[in-house]
């Protein structure tokens, strides 16, 4: 997929708001405050159309309550880029490209940088850490070798490294 086939398929803020709706609640809706799976629509116009409200404790919440999105003023879309854009740059995008790129300032860029990262740190994921055979691209671990006078160490692939 590239960013051109990512804005058809999230072309307004409303697809975005269900695929986001999708994958925090994949069993139903459910209230961030007090887990009640009973919630209404709250009928308003204006910048946040897609509101609830739980039957039990009577608080308003969306898609984005109690999450690294929460009170965002950026539309989904721009957040959909952003994650797009990290998830897909194999050595990592600097702020000041992906602010170009989804048309933010860069300080802008970097906080959602962070706040994407964040969300993806494992240690704060329910998610099941990864089983079995797991395969990743050649890299070495370890760090340069202790520096010994007088001896000249093979470089790159023919190294023992392991």
């Amino acid at each position: 997929m590239n960013i051109d086939q990512l804005n058809k398929q999230f072309p307004n803020e409303h697809v975005c708001r269900i695929f986001f709706e999708a994958a925090r609640w994949p069993s139903g809706r459910m209230c961030p405050h007090c887990s009640c799976n009973v919630s209404y629509r709250v009928q308003i116009k204006g910048p946040h159309p897609d509101r609830y409200e739980c039957k039990r404790c009577k608080r308003q919440f969306t898609v984005t309550t109690k999450t690294a999105l929460h009170s965002t003023k950026l539309p989904l879309h721009k957040w959909l880029q952003a994650m797009y854009l990290i998830a897909s740059s194999s050595k990592g995008i600097s702020s000041v490209v992906m602010a170009r790129l989804i048309g933010v300032t860069q300080p802008t860029a970097w906080r959602m940088g962070h706040a994407i990262r964040k969300m993806m740190d494992p240690a704060r994921s329910d998610a099941p850490m990864l089983q079995g055979v797991v395969e990743l691209d050649e890299t070495y671990v370890g760090g340069d070798p202790q520096p010994i006078p007088d001896v000249i160490r093979k470089r790159g692939k023919g190294t023992s490294k392991q």
